[in-house]
């Protein structure tokens, strides 16, 4: 009788030997490793992964009955283009909630009650932040309810630090960070015409950037205990939208080619398009525009600040680096299997989340969408997209 061999069951092998082979994994396969079983998630703790060097697409459910395991996300990563994987079950409280800003591995997520907390989509940890309702006076409260909320927000990795920065409805901008128990206000504005429309963190240079409706930049240190409001010539020009920045730049030997472009724009003309800000990795911060036309054709224009002139200027190349839209940065992406070097990764602005058509990475090289494979929007109904960058750090 022919003895039956015994079979394996990888879920049993030796913890120490499963430990020695995943400590030299990269930080996604060390990632998709954990998700195999409950004993392999339990050899990983202690493993530290190699720095990740690409970014991740994170897809939220949908708050309905039709989406099956709907306490979890969808991730997609760009040198996997063949599968998506999930996050663990995170539970009914995040799914009512929504993600303001992302760093690293880390989420900024608002509840229904306008409370913030950090979360960790891959491991489960979670900081919860000081509530809301003592930053926020009476008369403003009813606005809460209806306005956008912009934030901003960075994590170390290793020692959990954090900073928040929070801009409520169109008057209060406030902050906390680790150690704080509460929200501190950083400015009142009563000019209700001007909102804030974008901010960004650069930790190296510890400073806030504010971009607001068609004017300057503003610039706040956070070296200090409190922040100070700085003030550098070279951002004060205003740098809102202007459909020039679409257009081949203007000579009078291209004149007739610059007019016929003009043209086709104003005919494919839908709406006035976006102005975001980033800062690059030397430091240097750049506006960003977009628009999508009338034939759904999507354009960006990259700007830097020239030189002794304080005004900027078109430069519609990021060299060697990547943006990463959503976290207002970008990354260097030469030689990195996985990232496009002059490209955009992008998620759509306001809504415009919530379309698979918003969603994609834009070469600025040939200025063509580079779409996502069909995997990615066919796994879950979501209700929110954001490219972010695990394993981040400064």
């Amino acid at each position: 009788m022919r003895e039956r061999k015994k079979q394996v069951n990888w879920s049993e092998l030796c913890p120490d030997l499963l430990r020695c082979v995943l400590e030299r994994l990269s930080f996604t396969d060390l990632n998709r490793a954990k998700s195999v079983c409950s004993s392999w998630h339990s050899a990983s703790r202690g493993c530290v992964p190699k720095r990740n060097q690409i970014p991740w697409l994170i897809l939220f459910p949908c708050d309905n009955n039709n989406n099956n395991n709907n306490g979890s996300c969808v991730l997609f990563i760009p040198d996997d283009r063949e599968r998506v994987y999930r996050t663990r079950d995170l539970g009914v409280d995040f799914v009512r909630s929504c993600c303001l800003a992302t760093y690293g591995s880390w989420l900024l997520m608002m509840d229904p009650m306008w409370n913030l907390n950090i979360l960790n989509p891959l491991t489960g940890e979670r900081i919860d932040l000081p509530l809301s309702e003592p930053v926020v006076p009476e008369i403003a409260r009813p606005s809460l309810k209806t306005a956008s909320s912009l934030a901003c927000l960075w994590v170390d990795e290793k020692s959990k630090d954090y900073l928040v920065v929070w801009s409520m409805s169109q008057t209060f901008m406030v902050y906390t960070k680790k150690g704080n128990n509460t929200w501190r206000r950083m400015i009142t504005n009563m000019e209700w015409s001007k909102s804030d429309k974008h901010m960004v963190y650069n930790h190296r240079a510890q400073k806030l950037y504010v971009y607001r409706n068609a004017e300057a930049v503003r610039i706040w240190s956070f070296r200090e205990d409190h922040p100070q409001r700085v003030f550098e010539a070279k951002y004060y020009y205003g740098i809102g939208i202007n459909y020039s920045d679409f257009l081949p730049l203007w000579t009078q030997e291209n004149m007739l080619k610059w007019r016929e472009e003009e043209d086709a724009y104003l005919r494919e003309f839908v709406d006035d398009g976006w102005v975001n800000i980033a800062t690059t990795v030397s430091g240097q911060v750049i506006k960003v525009s977009s628009v999508m036309q009338r034939s759904k054709r999507w354009l960006f224009s990259i700007s830097k600040p020239q030189g002794r002139t304080n005004r900027w200027g078109r430069t519609n190349s990021l060299g060697d680096e990547a943006l990463i839209f959503d976290m207002g940065i970008t990354v260097v992406a030469k030689d990195i299997p996985g990232v496009m070097r002059n490209s955009i990764y992008f998620s759509g602005v306001g809504y415009g989340r919530k379309n698979p058509d918003h969603i994609f990475v834009f070469n600025l090289t040939t200025n063509k969408v580079e779409p996502l494979p069909p995997c990615v929007f066919s796994s879950i109904p979501f209700s929110d997209a954001r490219w972010f960058f695990p394993g981040l750090s400064d």
